[in-house]
């Protein structure tokens, strides 16, 4: 098993990526908390997944609220022993026009999807730190290539954000052999795409070389690369999985 005996925070576990994300790094053998804003949905997946033998607990939190970050990473730590693992997967996109977004839906945004990352990350870093050990994933989306797709400006921003925070924690935190790298998907469907991917997916289909959206499934295949062994010199990086819809450097 490529996760055996490390142990992993998810965030926006309750459904989608994260869900996806929980469910494959306990079978490949870490111990997991589960973290989401919906109680119900991480509770009801860790004990689906522990009545099958796996390690995996529930947390609630708003990503926007620190002190409960701090608490997250604290539960973990003393559940676990450590945690080498953290993957910043909440987010939050409002459909909106661009004149329609407030400045109210600007800072929730950008307080979900590039703030809670950093908040998250840095809840850990100093555990990770004294370890000399860690990998830290953060999810991004090919809106920051794109220009987006239909997430909107502010979600849009926050993403290409969430490339720089990788960059720049990859070199604050590889002195202490940290690893931190993002994942951008694609159009892939989840609860959060639903809305929007029904209005859109023949014209979406059209516009990928795959000819498909993406599914959970190839996010979290990504997700455990990158937090396994096999991606211990890979810092840094942000990881396309979007069926070639963008290509970039």
């Amino acid at each position: 098993m490529r996760l055996a005996g490390k142990s992993a925070i998810i965030t926006g576990a309750g459904g989608g990526f994260g869900q996806a994300m929980v469910t494959r790094f306990a079978k490949e053998g870490a111990q997991v908390l589960a973290c989401d804003l919906n109680e119900d949905s991480v509770t009801d997946l860790a004990k689906k997944l522990s009545d099958i033998g796996y390690d995996v607990r529930a947390f609630q939190i708003d990503v926007m609220e620190s002190n409960r970050i701090q608490l997250m990473a604290d539960n973990a730590i003393k559940a676990f022993g450590k945690v080498d693992i953290l993957v910043n997967n909440a987010g939050y996109s409002p459909k909106k026009a661009f004149l329609d977004y407030e400045e109210d839906d600007w800072d929730k945004v950008i307080a979900i999807n590039l703030k809670g990352e950093y908040m998250c990350a840095r809840a850990l870093c100093e555990h990770m730190m004294a370890n000399k050990s860690g990998r830290i994933i953060n999810l991004s989306s090919s809106a920051w290539r794109a220009g987006g797709f239909a997430g909107g400006t502010p979600y849009t921003s926050a993403k290409a954000g969430v490339i720089g925070l990788t960059r720049s924690l990859s070199k604050t935190l590889g002195p202490h052999g940290i690893t931190v790298n993002a994942i951008a998907p694609g159009p892939s469907e989840t609860p959060m795409t639903k809305s929007w991917l029904e209005e859109w997916s023949k014209t979406m289909v059209e516009q990928i070389p795959l000819r498909r959206v993406g599914q959970p499934d190839d996010i979290a295949n990504a997700a455990l690369f990158l937090a396994s062994d096999e991606a211990s010199y890979i810092t840094g990086i942000c990881l396309d999985v979007n069926g070639g819809i963008t290509m970039g450097g």
